[in-house]
């Protein structure tokens, strides 16, 4: 079996971006596994950490 590719692709001025298929673990250790997309927050301001809530658009973040 042949595995997908995945993307790491960080968005200028927003979040970082990972494609494909994965496996991500959070910080307290909870496991998922992932198809497709998830977006990771940059600017630190998310309110549902690690993921990107669109804060980033209200307080901008430095490159």
């Amino acid at each position: 079996m042949e595995k997908e590719p995945v993307d790491v692709i960080i968005i200028k001025g927003g979040p970082i971006h990972v494609k494909g298929h994965f496996s991500f673990k959070d910080a307290s250790g909870h496991a998922e596994t992932k198809e497709h997309d998830l977006y990771l927050c940059r600017c630190g301001g998310s309110s549902n950490k690690p993921y990107c809530d669109g804060t980033h658009r209200k307080i901008g973040i430095k490159e």
